[in-house]
């Protein structure tokens, strides 16, 4: 991305995605025709399961949370063609790369429509958030297309709102946060921005420039993170596997990166899998929490994160996991 479409922020990317939208709220965006705060109706697309901080943000601000499925490629792309139809949507979430909690990554074909979206609201925004851009444990991490120039050949960087930050990767707390937008959406928001703070902890910005001075150290930063996430998702992975692999009972996804994984028991479980894991001391994502609403409609979705503990309080951890979904599946099971 060019240098001049990117602005270094404070320590916080879901800040900088907060403030992005509270100035759509108040003074509405570069193509808006009225502050959002005067729309009547406003509705935001919602691929899950995906990050609940995202889906409380835009239902806080008074949006209608549309549930948009998403599929082993990103989001439903037909559903959200369909969706953005509507002049009252206004904007998408999108965690492209190593998706909270799925784990997936985009397709080429998904960032390309995307990327060439005509939608009906003028201001549509699509909320890039690449959260874990360079985050593989696995040396052949996931490649993800270059949302920019795609939308360029549309005429559509506009609708574009990249962000990132040094998450996981330095300090937690301490980042630096990041955004990329096109020319027009940088000369917009720049007298907000300017108006806001007179700039972020320029210290800290100027120790992660000592600290990682160009691409070659992030890339080794990131295989010293992968030395210690690797083995971790390893052993959750092989005791699902091992327990679980050959009952038809769930599913989970086999993530190259990132920091979840998406556990899908079955339909009428979730809850009950989570009451027996915390009862034994496990304690996972509340259920629902990675869709709008905190409502999974089929109740078997958990977001397992499997870089919290230490190995040696995961391996129990993980058999006590797949323990309750046996459990839970033959309660289920016996009430039919």
């Amino acid at each position: 991305i060019p240098f001049d479409n990117v602005i270094a922020g404070g320590n916080s990317s879901l800040a900088m995605i907060y403030d992005a939208l509270s100035r759509a709220m108040m003074y509405g965006n570069v193509n808006s025709p009225r502050p959002w705060c005067l729309e009547p109706v406003k509705k935001w697309l919602c691929p899950a399961p995906g990050y609940d901080r995202h889906f409380n943000m835009t239902e806080l601000m008074g949006f209608e949370l549309i549930y948009i499925p998403m599929t082993d490629e990103g989001p439903d792309m037909d559903e959200v063609e369909k969706w953005i139809c509507d002049p009252t949507v206004k904007g998408i979430w999108c965690v492209p790369k190593y998706a909270n909690p799925t784990g997936i990554t985009y397709s080429d074909d998904v960032v390309r429509r995307i990327a060439k979206m005509k939608p009906a609201a003028p201001d549509f925004m699509v909320i890039w958030d690449n959260a874990y851009a360079v985050h593989d444990f696995l040396e052949d991490g996931d490649p993800l297309l270059d949302i920019f120039p795609e939308a360029e050949k549309w005429g559509n960087e506009d609708n574009i709102y990249y962000f990132s930050s040094t998450s996981k990767i330095t300090f937690a707390g301490s980042g630096v946060a990041m955004m990329a937008l096109s020319p027009r959406n940088i000369a917009h928001m720049t007298p907000y921005y300017g108006a806001r703070t007179i700039g972020p902890d320029k210290l800290n910005q100027l120790r992660h420039l000592y600290f990682m001075p160009d691409a070659d150290v992030l890339r080794e930063q990131m295989k010293s993170h992968a030395r210690v996430i690797a083995p971790r998702f390893e052993l959750l992975l092989t005791t699902l596997e091992r327990e679980l692999g050959d009952k038809g009972i769930a599913t989970w996804t086999n993530p190259k990166g990132g920091y979840f994984v998406s556990l899908d028991v079955m339909e009428g479980c979730a809850k009950r899998v989570y009451q027996l894991c915390k009862e034994a001391g496990v304690v996972l994502t509340t259920v629902g929490a990675t869709f709008p609403y905190g409502n999974d409609p089929r109740d078997s979705n958990l977001r397992l994160a499997p870089t919290f503990c230490s190995l040696e309080e995961l391996a129990p951890a993980a058999s006590i996991l797949a323990c309750s979904i046996k459990l839970a599946a033959l309660e289920k099971l016996l009430e039919q």
